[in-house]
C-alpha cells in the first residue's frame, strides 16, 4: 500500500506541475488579452477624442461660412428688391404715360361741338410751321411715330435692336395702308362737302335750318375720320411701347418722342416771333 502511494505520488506531482503551468499560461493569455483590450480602448479613446475635436472645429468653420453666406444673401436680396422696386416704379410710370396718351387721343382731342372740328384740324396753339412739319388730322402721322423709332434704332440709341428694323418695316407698311384708307375717306368728304354748303346751287331752295343740319352732318363725318386718326395714332404708340421695345428702351423712346415734339414746337415759335417783329428804319435827327 505504501509502495503504491509512493509510486502514485510522483505522478500526482507531475499533474500538479502541469496544472500549475497551464494556469500560468492561462493567466499570461488573460493578461495579454487585457493588455490588448486596454491598448485598443486607449487607441479608440484617442481616436474618438480626435474625431470629436475635428468635428467641432469643422462645425465652427461651417457655421462661420454659413453666417457669411447668409449675410451676402440678405445683402444681394436687398439690392435686387431695390432694383425691382425701381423697375416697378418705372413700369408704373410707363403705364401711366401710356394711359395719358390714351386719354389725350381718345377723349381730350375728340371734338364734341361743331366748332371743335376745325379747332382740332387747325389748332390755334400750334404755329403754322409746326402744322406743316408734323400735323396729320390734328397731330402726328402714326407712321411718323414708327419712323422716329426706326431712326433711334439705326443710331444705336436703343440697347436691343435685334429684329427691330424688320418688324418696323412690316408695321410701317400696315400703318401706311390704314392711313391711306383714312386719307381717302377724308378726301371724299372734302370733295363733296361743297355740295352741302348753304350757298351751293343745289341748296338754294333749302331753309336755313336744313342747310345747317346738312353742314352738321358733314362735320360729323369729319369727326368720325378724326376719331379714326386718333385711334390709329394711339395704336402706333402702343405698338412701340408694348410690342416692339423692351422695358429698358421704352423710357428712352418716350423721352425722345416728347423731345422731338418740343423741339419742333420751339423752332416753329421762334420762326413765328421773328416774322411778327416789325422793324422801322431810323432817320437822322436833323432830317425832315
Amino acid at each position: 500500500m505504501k509502495r503504491m502511494m509512493m509510486s502514485s505520488s510522483p505522478s500526482s506531482y507531475c499533474d500538479q506541475e502541469i496544472e500549475h503551468g497551464e494556469r500560468e499560461e492561462d493567466e499570461e493569455m488573460v493578461d495579454e488579452l487585457v493588455r490588448r483590450q486596454d491598448g485598443i480602448a486607449e487607441r479608440l479613446q484617442c481616436m474618438t477624442f480626435y474625431k470629436r475635436e475635428t468635428n467641432k472645429r469643422s462645425e465652427e468653420l461651417s457655421w462661420d461660412k454659413y453666417g457669411l453666406w447668409r449675410e451676402e444673401q440678405k445683402s444681394r436680396a436687398a439690392r435686387i428688391e431695390k432694383q425691382l422696386k425701381a423697375r416697378w416704379e418705372l413700369e408704373e410710370l410707363i403705364e401711366e404715360q401710356l394711359n395719358r396718351f390714351h386719354a389725350h387721343y381718345n377723349q381730350a382731342m375728340i371734338p364734341t361741338r361743331l366748332k371743335d372740328v376745325a379747332e382740332v384740324l387747325m389748332p390755334k396753339w400750334a404755329p403754322p410751321q409746326e402744322l406743316t412739319i408734323m400735323s396729320w388730322l390734328g397731330d402726328w402721322r402714326p407712321s411718323a411715330i414708327l419712323e422716329l423709332l426706326r431712326g433711334l434704332a439705326r443710331s444705336s440709341s436703343l440697347s436691343d435692336t435685334t429684329g427691330v428694323d424688320q418688324l418696323l418695316a412690316q408695321l410701317i407698311h400696315e400703318i401706311h395702308i390704314e392711313e391711306t384708307v383714312i386719307d381717302e375717306e377724308m378726301a371724299e368728304i372734302q370733295a363733296t362737302c361743297i355740295l352741302h354748303l348753304p350757298f351751293s346751287p343745289l341748296n338754294c331752295n333749302r331753309s336755313g335750318g336744313a342747310a345747317l343740319r346738312s353742314i352738321q352732318a358733314e362735320f360729323n363725318k369729319i369727326k368720325r375720320v378724326i376719331i379714326k386718326a386718333q385711334q390709329l395714332r394711339y395704336k402706333a404708340l402702343e405698338l412701340v411701347v408694348k410690342k416692339i421695345l423692351n422695358q429698358t428702351d421704352v423710357p428712352e423712346f418716350l423721352v425722345a418722342f416728347a423731345g422731338v415734339q418740343d423741339a419742333i414746337h420751339q423752332f416753329a415759335e421762334q420762326q413765328r416771333l421773328q416774322k411778327g417783329v416789325a422793324t422801322l428804319p431810323l432817320k437822322p435827327s436833323g432830317s425832315i
